[in-house]
């Protein structure tokens, strides 16, 4: 179990690593349009694929550990995106 834990959250974290870098990227180089569209696709399918990591841990393991690993991994999500927008902007604020 703490394996597919592990795989999850590193697909997770790599995601939003990813979709980052594209923000970043993107905005160095001046597009124009809908800009944080990945960082919130990236939020929405963590938001989806997590009843997957809840239904199977509750397969597994148990009802509590399930909502105990969910409300855990809701909340390093939480976390891990605030920091991530807070990286973000500090990398592209322009030097006054």
């Amino acid at each position: 179990m703490p394996l597919f834990w592990t795989i999850w959250a590193c697909v997770v974290v790599g995601l939003l690593l990813l979709v980052s870098y594209m923000e970043v990227s993107g905005a160095r180089n001046g597009f124009q349009g809908a800009n944080g569209i990945f960082l919130f696709a990236s939020g929405y399918m963590t938001l989806l694929t997590s009843p997957i990591l809840f239904i199977v841990t509750w397969i597994w393991v148990d009802l509590l550990t399930a909502l105990i690993v969910w409300g855990i991994a809701a909340a390093v999500y939480a976390a891990l995106f605030y920091g991530m927008l807070q990286l973000i902007d500090k990398l592209l604020r322009k030097p006054s």
